[in-house]
């Protein structure tokens, strides 16, 4: 913050140009924000009269948005740090799995790593602004390979030990990695193709409706 006394301060002053002379008829107010509109230093300000007051007085309304702090919390290394605590968080869940291998209620254990999937493609997607499009689109990339495996039944080939496997070797590799070429995603692709799954079950070139997980 700007102002790490407080969020926001009051002065008294009459305001100029060059600064702000004393004066007891107007109070200044400053308020502080890390995130604003955009994400870029702002200031605005407002005048507000106060008739009743004898003499009559005013406080000046001045809001500050200090940028700089939203601007590390969506930089490029934040969003890939992001990619790096949630990709673990999913591997370890697809390791999980392995206790459930064998139950008949296997597909309810499958729900929440498919959904933790999907939530981080939609959060990488959205912090494309913020990151580099090439390096977190080729994440969303593989993120999807994996969501597709899931589909169409194919959360029953979880149950297998070289399917979990494979995926979390995935996961893991977006879980260490800096950055995420394209080079990984074509590896990504080659690893689940070799098992026979399919990572582009939701990918459709005509009419279809992509199958879900049953509740």
């Amino acid at each position: 913050m700007t102002n790490p006394d407080d969020r926001w301060q009051v002065s008294s002053g009459t305001g100029t140009a060059s600064g702000t002379v004393p004066h007891a008829g107007i109070k200044t107010v400053n308020l502080y924000h890390e995130i604003g509109p955009q994400p870029e230093d702002a200031t605005i300000e407002q005048n507000v009269p106060i008739d009743q007051a004898s003499p009559p007085s005013a406080v000046l309304i001045k809001s500050h948005v200090v940028a700089h702090g939203a601007k590390a919390f969506r930089s490029p290394a934040h969003v890939a740090a992001i990619r790096r605590r949630e990709t673990r968080k999913i591997a370890r869940l697809i390791e999980d799995l392995a206790a459930r291998a064998d139950s008949e209620d296997f597909v309810v254990w499958t729900h929440e790593p498919l959904q933790k999937l999907r939530g981080l493609i939609h959060k990488l997607t959205e912090a494309e602004e913020f990151s580099d499009p090439e390096h977190e689109g080729n994440t969303c990339e593989i993120l999807r390979q994996l969501r597709d495996t899931f589909l169409n039944r194919g959360w029953e080939r979880y149950r297998e030990p070289a399917v979990r496997g494979a995926a979390v070797a995935i996961l893991q590799r977006l879980a260490v990695a800096d950055e995420v070429s394209a080079d990984d995603a074509y590896w990504a692709m080659d690893q689940l193709l070799e098992l026979g799954l399919n990572p582009a079950a939701g990918t459709f070139f005509g009419d279809g409706e992509e199958e879900e997980i049953p509740d």
